[in-house]
């Protein structure tokens, strides 16, 4: 009896169905499917009756929850250990349901059914940045001629496709995902396996996944995570789960109980360099050589000196810039970044195990220079173009990471001028490739009243306005970038050659990487945010329009997934 009521178990005709009804029965198991309860309650019996229509939604929403209270505890265990300051998460199930929900029409114009495709362009950057930052932890000191290649190696290795897809399978991701919208046409059935009945019973939708849409849910899933929980301690959680998977191209010499083996996520305040004592140790050793060299050391705190009165012009904090000239770590980061020597030069003493190390660290700092540049530009479009779809972020990422953009703007602000090595040949290469760039690129402005597009100047300094609020910046705003023609310069169509852009877009990257370890991903941000905002106030679209024949790039992203 079950509240009271009778339950009766029904008897088949075959003698089959009979004795595993009369053995369920026996062993006094009820179940529901093979039960009748009378009377059944009338709200009971209506539900029963419509259950087709709320159950599949119903069900997700339970899977989503288990999923949510999961993440939830990594989430709090990850920021123990790392001694962070974790926020509620209270909006994970609408962010895991759209990461894992695939759209089964790939012509689709609707933004809600593509979103899981922004969220894996989201997560792939992040999973770059973390792949980065535990190597970077590992790895306070490595052979010089080593570095960039091993990082690059365990970067192509750790991101495969088919790593990924085992990560997914290791952690159940495949129960997860939903092909297109969950509605009452889709049949459901219950955890028993019954065969459904009714008018959806003949209805069953199936959808064999490739390993690289498994690998892509990964990357939504990392998305999903960041948004959730802007502190990342969620999303080296959830490495931390699928870390088993991610393989190393060499033996660790320490032990880890996680993937992870940073101190910190480094997204909302800057990584903890003294955290292991072996970075500790580097560190020192550095700062001892560095005190011999005394014309290095002093001309890189005079060009340090100039790097942060030019960060002061924009809209940036004046703590922040003080610190990278009081705190020693934060001060030795920015020299390592602007020290662009080769050590080629004898008069420095290339065999000299100090400088080779601070050559080694610079290495370092570029690479996570280059996935926090990623990141921060990716998250910006993220939110800035709500509507757009992957591919449209994926051509605005290349526009503004474009080695062409970068040393543009490098020395378009001036930053080439506090670099150790100031009259390299890089600059003046890329100099005169400028020069021409902006009389032809000053020539197009001219037809549009100082801008690329209807409305010059005045619709300039709208969207500036509307960026960041009435407060007045935007009055005595002007475009300055007039020589770049999205990802590209003025009458170049394709990329310009190494020599004139490869050092210098490594020198911004490396510039960005001591600014991301001294105050963390989004304060740099905010730092170089105005360096960059100007490229990104022309929309996807208004890019192909304008630049449709004049740079190779607009060509190359369409409007699509890729």
């Amino acid at each position: 009896q079950i509240y009271g009521k009778t339950c009766s178990i029904p008897t088949s005709k075959t003698s089959s169905q009979s004795s595993i009804s009369n053995l369920l029965a026996a062993r006094g198991l009820l179940v529901p499917e093979l039960t009748q309860i009378l009377p059944m309650p009338r709200d009971m019996l209506y539900l029963c009756q419509h259950a087709s229509i709320f159950m599949h939604q119903l069900e997700r929403t339970h899977t989503l929850t288990i999923v949510a209270s999961r993440l939830r505890e990594v989430q709090h265990n990850t920021g123990r250990s790392l001694h962070c300051k974790t926020i509620p998460a209270d909006n994970i199930l609408p962010f895991i349901d759209k990461a894992t929900s695939i759209c089964n029409n790939t012509n689709t114009e609707d933004p809600a059914l593509r979103e899981h495709e922004r969220l894996e362009t989201l997560g792939d950057s992040i999973l770059l940045f973390f792949i980065v930052l535990n190597l970077f932890a590992k790895k306070p000191s490595s052979d010089v001629s080593y570095v960039l290649d091993m990082f690059e190696r365990v970067i192509c290795l750790q991101g495969k496709n088919e790593v990924l897809f085992k990560a997914a399978m290791q952690v159940g991701l495949q129960r997860l995902v939903h092909v297109g919208n969950v509605s009452s046409t889709k049949s459901w059935r219950s955890i028993y396996k019954t065969t459904p009945k009714g008018p959806t019973a003949s209805f069953t939708q199936t959808m064999e996944l490739s390993r690289k849409q498994m690998s892509n849910i990964v990357e939504s899933v990392l998305g999903a995570t960041i948004l959730i929980d802007p502190t990342g301690c969620m999303t080296v959680g959830f490495l931390n789960e699928i870390g088993s998977c991610l393989p190393n191209i060499e033996e660790d010499t320490f032990d880890l109980t996680s993937w992870f083996a940073g101190k910190g996520t480094c997204l909302t305040e800057g990584y903890p360099m003294n955290g292991r004592s072996e970075w500790a140790v580097e560190l020192a050793k550095i700062k001892g050589i560095l005190q011999h060299e005394h014309h290095i050391i002093s001309t890189l705190q005079r060009k340090a000196a100039s790097f942060c009165q030019l960060l002061t012009k924009q809209r940036n904090s004046q703590d922040q810039i003080e610190m990278l000239q009081l705190d020693p770590t934060a001060s030795l980061l920015l020299h390592c970044a602007l020290f662009d020597d080769s050590l080629d030069d004898q008069e420095y003493n290339p065999g000299t195990i100090g400088l080779g190390s601070f050559s080694s660290l610079r290495d370092k700092i570029f690479h996570v220079g280059n996935a926090a540049l990623q990141l921060s530009i990716v998250s910006e479009i993220y939110h800035l173009y709500p509507t757009c779809t992957s591919g449209d972020m994926h051509l605005m990422k290349v526009v503004l990471m474009s080695h062409d953009s970068l040393a543009y703007i490098f020395v378009k602000s001036r930053f080439h001028e506090c670099l150790f090595d100031t009259y390299a040949d890089a600059t003046i290469i890329m100099q005169d490739y400028m020069k021409e760039s902006d009389l032809l690129g000053s020539k197009e402005w001219a037809k549009h009243d100082g801008w690329k597009i209807s409305g010059g100047l005045g619709e300039f300094r709208r969207r500036i306005e509307q960026y960041y609020g009435d407060d007045g910046c935007s009055e005595m705003a002007r475009p300055q970038y007039m020589g770049l023609a999205a990802g590209r310069l003025w009458g170049h169509t394709n990329k310009l050659p190494d020599a004139a852009s490869d050092d210098l877009q490594f020198s911004m990257k490396c510039v960005v990487g001591a600014l991301v370890l001294a105050f963390g991903v989004n304060d740099a941000w905010d730092i170089l945010r105005p360096f960059f905002l100007e490229l990104m106030l022309l929309s996807p679209e208004e890019l192909r329009t304008s630049y449709m024949g004049v740079s190779d790039l607009v060509s190359c992203y369409k409007k699509g997934k890729k």
